[in-house]
């Protein structure tokens, strides 16, 4: 579209706006053809343009069967707010998605956001988008519930924007001992059901991954930290097969029968992998850290998955399935 043709539309978006803002019966698209002078596929045009910047129609029966267009009572007039439905429903769908962080600033953000969001609402508009909570939702097995870390989750989250330190007591496993150090919050990653902090551990001299659950006590300190320009969350995560991004990046590959085939094709399972098809069984192959993270995977598939390499990784799953194998005896 040249300039001058989206200068005319907008000319026109901005006169129909002004005409159903003022319209309390709407119009047919033939009378909107006859007052603009354009033909049907370009008003229909300009109607998307119009539901794009933030508005929403009412469809309703007309004289000799012809539909009529109009705004809902209380939007015959610019909406103040400046979100699209596409938008809300993002919003809506992400509090349902977020209901592990109820209780906490990650999950009350939202609900905040949207409390405002749904003052400037008409009844209509209420009824209408309330249905979003209840037809877009999340189902997530193994739901752990974060409102008792509140507080944790707050002075991790804070401490990640201000660059300050935190003073930790954590336990790693449930044989360990609780150990306190101060740790350097670079960001926090939700995967698979579990919120982490990954940043600097000064007992370990390392950058750690640490489970935000197994935190037992956090204190925000005055000193700063800087991360590393070189650090990239991102690609930290992507060398990763779980969320532990420790030793070496190893090649690995898996082969998978032909029930197991449908379930590893057509999914990424990490950045690097590469599927092969063999005569219906498929190999993955990729190289990760985390080999223990990539063994329990591989047994969550079985029998149905092979190690074909490395060693050390069919070793892993061996040893894995010969402990499993004892305790259910």
């Amino acid at each position: 579209m040249t300039k001058r043709a989206r200068g005319r539309q907008l000319c026109r978006v901005l006169k129909l706006i002004r005409i159903f803002e003022q319209s309390r019966f709407g119009r047919t698209i033939p009378e909107i053809c006859r007052e603009l002078g354009v033909t049907r596929r370009t008003v229909y045009r300009d109607l998307e343009a119009i539901e794009d910047a933030g508005y929403r129609f009412e469809k309703v029966a007309g004289d000799g069967g012809l539909r009529k267009w109009r705004f809902p009572p209380g939007l015959r007039r610019a909406p103040d707010r400046p979100f699209t439905e596409p938008e809300l429903l993002s919003l809506y769908f992400s509090m349902n998605l977020l209901l592990p962080f109820r209780g906490t600033p990650i999950r009350d953000g939202i609900e905040s956001v949207l409390g405002k969001i749904e003052t400037s609402f008409s009844p209509e508009e209420r009824e209408y988008f309330g249905e979003l909570v209840t037809t877009h939702l999340a189902k997530m097995p193994g739901l752990k519930s974060y409102r008792g870390h509140a507080e944790t989750v707050a002075v991790l989250s804070k401490a990640c924007l201000a660059h300050r330190k935190v003073q930790v007591s954590y336990r790693a496993g449930a044989s360990e001992e609780a150990k306190v150090y101060r740790f350097h919050p670079y960001c926090l990653a939700y995967y698979g059901g579990e919120l982490y902090s990954i940043g600097f551990s000064e007992l370990r001299e390392s950058v750690r991954t640490l489970r935000v659950d197994r935190i037992r006590s956090i204190q925000t300190l005055s000193d700063g930290f800087q991360r590393p320009p070189e650090f990239d969350p991102e690609d930290y995560l992507g060398r990763s097969f779980g969320m532990y991004s420790e030793g070496e990046v190893t090649p690995v590959r898996i082969e998978f029968s032909r029930e197991a085939a449908r379930a590893v094709n057509g999914r990424e399972w990490h950045p690097s992998q590469r599927l092969e098809q063999r005569e219906g069984k498929v190999v993955l192959r990729m190289s990760v850290q985390g080999l223990p993270e990539v063994a329990r995977w591989v047994l969550y598939h079985a029998p149905n998955a092979r190690v074909l390499e490395p060693k050390a990784l069919r070793e892993m799953v061996a040893s894995f399935a010969s402990k499993t194998a004892a305790e259910h005896r």
